[in-house]
C-alpha cells in the first residue's frame, strides 16, 4: 500500500539539516526583498528576472509500478518575468526523455507586508518516449493547472505554499502506428505543493520544495500503461539553486 509518510520524512530531515546550517552573507543587500525569489508570489523590488535550475524527483505509486522502476527523477529548469510588480510570466521545463513537460503561465501577485497572494494559470505540454528492448511507444498531451499561492516573508527564509487543479486537456499514446489512448476534457485531481527559499552557502540560494499531486493521471507515469483510472498520490522532490 502507498504510503505518502515514507516520502515526506526525507524531506523534513533534509529541511532541519539545511536550516541548522549557519547562513552566510548573501550579498544582495540587507532587505530580504533585494535577494533572490522564484516561487514566492511577490517579486521583489528592480529584479526583473530570476532563474534555478535543480533536480525533481518523483515517486510513483507502487499500484501502477513496480518498486525498482517508481522513482523517476527529472532535470528541473525555471524561470520568472515580471512584467509589472504585480503581473509575472512563469515558465518551467522537467526533462527526463521518457516523460518531459514544458510549462508556460502567468500570475497576478500581490504583497502586503511579509504576505503575498496570488492567482494565476499555467498550461503544461507534455511528451514522452519508450523505445527500448523492442518498444516503440510515445505519448503527448496537453494539461491546464489554474493555482493560488500564499507566500510569507520570514527575512532569510521564503515560504511559499500552493494549491492547483490539474485538468488534462487532451493525452494521446502510441503503439508504433497504432493509436491506444485518446482521452479529452476531464479534471484528473489536484496538487499542493510547499517551497522554502533561503541562502545556503556564501551568494548560493537553493530551493527546496514538495508536491503532493492526488490525481488520477500524471503524465510521468504514462508509460506504466495502468488499465485504471483511480486517483492515487503523487509526491515530488524538489532541490534547485537560484541563479
Amino acid at each position: 500500500m502507498h504510503n505518502p509518510r515514507f516520502h515526506i520524512l526525507p524531506l523534513a530531515l533534509l529541511l532541519t539539516i539545511v536550516n541548522m546550517l549557519p547562513a552566510q552573507t548573501s550579498g544582495y543587500g540587507e532587505s530580504p526583498s533585494d535577494r533572490p525569489v522564484l516561487c514566492y508570489p511577490a517579486s521583489p523590488a528592480g529584479e526583473t528576472v530570476q532563474f534555478a535550475v535543480g533536480i525533481r524527483l518523483l515517486t510513483l505509486p507502487q499500484d501502477i509500478v513496480e518498486e525498482e522502476i517508481n522513482k523517476a527523477p527529472s532535470l528541473d529548469l525555471a524561470g520568472r518575468l515580471s512584467l509589472f510588480p504585480w503581473i509575472d510570466v512563469t515558465g518551467n521545463a522537467t526533462v527526463q526523455y521518457f516523460s518531459n513537460q514544458l510549462r508556460l503561465g502567468m500570475r497576478s501577485a500581490h504583497r502586503t507586508g511579509d504576505i503575498a497572494l496570488s492567482a494565476g494559470y499555467d498550461v503544461g505540454l507534455w511528451f514522452g518516449f519508450v523505445d527500448l528492448e523492442g518498444f516503440d511507444n510515445r505519448a503527448n498531451g496537453w494539461t491546464h493547472y489554474p493555482h493560488v499561492s500564499m507566500g510569507y516573508d520570514f527575512g532569510d527564509v521564503f515560504l511559499t505554499v500552493r494549491s492547483e487543479l490539474i485538468w488534462m486537456q487532451a493525452m494521446r499514446s502510441f503503439a508504433g502506428n497504432n493509436e491506444v489512448r485518446n482521452t479529452r476534457n476531464r479534471i484528473a485531481g489536484s496538487a499542493w505543493s510547499a517551497v522554502l527559499e533561503q541562502p545556503f552557502w556564501g551568494n548560493t540560494h537553493v530551493q527546496l520544495g514538495l508536491r503532493l499531486s492526488y490525481t488520477d493521471f500524471h503524465y510521468q507515469s504514462w508509460f506504466a500503461f495502468s488499465t485504471f483510472e483511480r486517483k492515487l498520490l503523487f509526491s515530488e522532490l524538489l532541490f534547485g539553486v537560484l541563479l
